[in-house]
């Protein structure tokens, strides 16, 4: 249990330091991911659509967390940066041999979106 949390820290800490690198030493190389903005399939994909959420976010605020096994359900607030209302998102990172192998998560998509569309790359991007 203490790699399942230490992992899930990690990212949750590359996250608050707005650092997509960080991920690196984290996800697996075929990390898949289920949320409100479709599926993802790889790290680097998810490392890129982490980053440009990473960009948006002022800070996260940690709420609750549940530990079973090598699942982490992490429940959070999100705040973004040019936006007054922060939203709830629900995380489910399941882990396995000390990576990020499934990522399970929900939020209210339309606050994400007016806090800015992480579908779209930034500046200087190259799109996929």
């Amino acid at each position: 249990m203490n790699t399942t949390v230490a992992v899930a820290d990690a990212y949750f800490d590359a996250w608050q330091a707005n650092e997509p690198s960080r991920l690196d030493d984290v996800l697996a190389p075929d990390v898949r991911v289920n949320g409100p903005l479709g599926r993802i399939d790889g790290a680097a994909q998810y490392r890129a659509s982490l980053g440009r959420i990473f960009a948006i976010t002022g800070k996260l605020v940690l709420l609750k967390r549940w530990v079973d096994g090598d699942d982490v359900m992490t429940w959070f607030d999100l705040h973004p940066r040019d936006a007054a209302e922060p939203f709830p998102v629900a995380s489910w990172l399941h882990i396995e041999n000390g990576r990020i192998t499934r990522v399970r998560v929900t939020f209210d998509l339309g606050k994400l979106l007016r806090a800015g569309d992480p579908r779209r790359p930034s500046t200087g991007e190259a799109t996929a």
